[in-house]
């Protein structure tokens, strides 16, 4: 074939290959090579080829796209929480609701000002009183309580002109750009998708309600609700409040305590064993079967089991958690080593893993292990366990420790006869205020928000109090079998049950002044109100034995 003197060109059409033939010169055309060069990929969009520039700000418009995607999806589960916890509130203080509660205040007309009138004029339909076309509404909010705010501006005339005139030269300037310079359109392009095209929103409209969908808007525009007074700026950056129950929160202050010279602390560098209902668990040389699981809570569980030995088989409790801070058995050992006595008060091991933790609640010599609630509703048998409740929290305030979780659920006994020693097997919500000086209000602890918005206990509150209501909750439920419900009449908080003040006999007066004395602390300390309570039981069920 005959070669040609000067470089030949082949093209082949679609994504095939280009071959180059370049001659070494006209002098030596036997000496000629081939080279194969691959051409790039022809990006089409819409019939057009795009540039590698376009190409590379349709890359950047797509990752703004994810990015806004996932600010929506945040903002959407944020509303969805608040929703349903505000549904939740509103569906508790309706059962709370006696017959010889305060009436509600008649809710107003839904009204929208207009801020730009004076502020002297009122907008029409301002006038006080409740609606005549339907029943006032009953979801209120309390004085200083506040909740999310939507704000409605509206617009003069020449203003609305003034911008839509400034709308269509932007978009005539723009539409030139796009003609004139196509890497400049991209570029601008990159972040002003319109929110309206997103999916999340849309289907979020076709479920809200009107008052919902303004609610989510009002999100868009403006942030949902107050920042947090214990909200610190860090680099120009909002950062929430440190909860002082955080495990991370709980494995720094364990690095100043001396815990792993005790010899019932075991640690062990290995994965977190196994543990199953039936099964059986070797730990530091010691067998337990596991007969059942007695609480679980996700990041935790609590099971009942047998310590098996060649002269004894003795009942156990053990917490298996996947939280590798040993901070339940750092606090319990503190509690025992404050005790004047360690008669009656069970024994406490740890096995520390890489993963995970196990705590192991033993019973000290001829005692027994049952469930708190293991009694009749007698009033002699509740008495007793509410007793042993008291002594148990006002010897945790006595040395600065703080339980902040107390219901029954996590509370056992230690029994002998007919003395009980209630101890907790979770900590989880526990602080040591020695350690842990900057927290001073209930408004800090996550287990009293709550209450806080029921109104029971006031954000400015010691943080001791939570306790209090914990005690309360504990006993009322040792009482009638049920969720404590508390109630508001003329002389502060009471609960439920217990509410009335006609004749009764001095059983049921000792215990409405138990309740009342929980819940309306007052002024007084925690240590002050306990031991009072205690001495009054005492005297009713413990002297008449």
């Amino acid at each position: 074939m005959e070669q040609q003197a000067g470089p030949s060109v082949c093209s082949q059409s679609g994504d095939q290959s280009k071959v180059v033939s370049l001659g070494a010169g006209l002098n030596n055309e036997s000496s000629a090579i081939q080279l194969r060069q691959h051409c790039t990929v022809e990006l089409m969009v819409e019939g057009q080829e795009m540039s590698l520039e376009e190409q590379r700000a349709k890359r950047y418009r797509q990752k703004g796209k994810e990015e806004k995607m996932k600010c929506q999806q945040e903002q959407q589960e944020q509303l969805r929480q608040e929703l349903e916890e505000k549904e939740r509130l509103l569906l508790l203080r309706k059962a709370q609701q006696v017959s010889h509660s305060d009436q509600l205040p008649a809710a107003l007309p839904f009204k929208v000002f207009d801020e730009s009138r004076s502020g002297s004029e009122e907008p029409a339909g301002s006038a006080a009183g409740p609606r005549s076309d339907g029943p006032p509404d009953d979801v209120f909010m309390r004085p200083g309580e506040k909740g999310l705010c939507l704000k409605l501006q509206l617009r003069r005339r020449h203003e609305q002109n003034h911008e839509q005139n400034h709308e269509q030269n932007h978009e005539q300037n723009h539409e030139q750009n796009q003609h004139a310079d196509p890497l400049r359109r991209t570029s601008e392009d990159l972040w002003t998708e319109p929110d309206s095209d997103s999916p999340i929103l849309s289907k979020m409209a076709e479920k809200l309600s009107p008052i919902q969908e303004m609610s989510v808007e009002a999100a868009s525009l403006t942030s949902l609700g107050e920042l947090d007074q214990n909200q610190e700026r860090i680099d120009g950056r909002l950062s929430p409040p440190v909860d002082p129950c955080d495990p991370e929160v709980h494995r720094q202050l364990l690095e100043v305590c001396d815990i792993t010279s005790s010899p019932d602390f075991h640690s062990h560098q290995r994965s977190l064993p196994a543990v199953e209902e039936g099964g059986l668990l070797d730990l530091g040389g010691d067998t337990f079967l596991i007969a059942g699981r007695h609480l679980d809570r996700g990041s935790f569980s609590i099971f009942k089991g047998f310590k098996q030995s060649a002269e004894t088989t003795e009942c156990v409790f053990m917490k298996v958690d996947s939280c590798s801070v040993p901070w339940d058995f750092y606090l319990f050992s503190r509690l025992r080593e404050s005790l004047p006595s360690a008669d009656g008060v069970p024994l406490v091991s740890c096995f520390l893993f890489v993963d995970g933790c196990i705590t192991v609640y033993s019973p000290p010599a001829h005692h027994l292990f049952t469930d708190l609630t293991d009694c009749d509703a007698g009033d002699l048998c509740v008495g007793l366990k509410a007793i042993s409740l008291l002594q148990l929290v006002l010897q945790l305030h006595s040395c600065s420790l703080l339980h902040a979780g107390l219901r029954p659920s996590v509370l056992a006994s230690c029994h002998r006869g007919i003395e009980d020693w209630l101890f907790p097997v979770d900590w989880s919500s526990s602080l040591d205020l020695d350690l842990q000086k900057d927290v001073t209000s209930v408004q800090q602890l996550p287990s009293a928000q709550t209450y806080i918005r029921l109104g029971l206990l006031e954000p400015t509150d010691p943080p001791h109090v939570v306790d209090l209501v914990g005690v309360a909750e504990t006993v009322y439920f040792l009482l009638t079998d049920t969720k404590m419900i508390p109630v508001k009449d003329g002389s502060g908080w009471t609960v439920e049950q217990y509410s009335g003040d006609g004749p009764c006999d001095i059983y049921t007066t000792t215990w409405r002044r138990f309740f009342r004395y929980l819940l309306n602390p007052g002024h007084r300390s925690s240590v002050s109100l306990l031991s009072d309570m205690k001495e009054e039981l005492s005297s009713l069920y413990l002297e008449h034995q």
